[in-house]
């Protein structure tokens, strides 16, 4: 189980801070969309130079034009970034060939998906992209989780969950394979955010070791 640390809805210096103090928590560091809308590819060039040898994900959200969004994110240093599953069939293979020129990781957001699209993407995208099933900022409140997205789509599939996640919501989510776990102001407004990501990693690694029975 894997650990990406989203940086957003934060000033410029204190995500370019908490990316230098989280970094050695993490396995992957993203740095959020209203950053790079704020901020630009500036902002991942800076938040890569903070984390050293983590991997940083810019999440572009792209909707449009993968190709020219993908590699600004990968030149600026990201290896990753996120694509809408909602956008055009032709956005989502140009976001991974992009990706596979790179050398980097292609993200399928799931947001606003329904069951019959997570699962036609499930069939015919590459095992190499995470598909990632992630509850919008705005229905938070009012939805079961990110783990309520999955189905039988998600069998065998590299996976992210997104969305209001904390270390208490860790158990839940042990049996799933290939799963990578997105926190955010679970961390980021913490009153100590290196102790909660650290418990948060103190966590996944005591899960693992129950899963593999050592």
């Amino acid at each position: 189980m894997e650990l990406q640390i989203a940086l957003d809805r934060l000033p410029r210096a204190r995500a370019l801070a908490l990316a230098h103090e989280l970094a050695s928590s993490a396995d992957i560091v993203e740095v959020g969309t209203s950053l790079i809308k704020a901020h630009g590819m500036d902002v991942v060039r800076e938040i890569v130079a903070a984390v050293g040898p983590t991997p940083v994900l810019a999440d572009l959200k792209t909707a449009d034009d993968a190709a020219t969004e993908f590699g600004m994110a990968f030149d600026a240093g990201a290896r990753a970034a996120t694509v809408l599953a909602v956008a055009h069939d032709a956005t989502l293979e140009k976001a991974l060939g992009t990706a596979e020129d790179y050398g980097a990781e292609t993200v399928v957001d799931l947001m606003a998906t329904t069951e019959a699209r997570r699962a036609q993407l499930a069939a015919c995208l590459p095992d190499d992209a995470v598909l990632a099933a992630h509850v919008a900022k705005d229905v938070q409140s009012a939805h079961d989780g990110p783990a309520s997205l999955l189905g039988a789509w998600a069998t065998g599939r590299k996976l992210a969950l997104a969305g209001g996640l904390g270390a208490d919501d860790l158990p839940a989510l042990a049996g799933i394979p290939r799963l990578r776990v997105i926190v955010g102001s679970a961390v980021t407004g913490a009153a100590d955010p290196l102790a909660a990501a650290q418990e948060l990693r103190r966590r996944l690694t005591s899960l693992e070791r129950t899963r593999s029975g050592r």
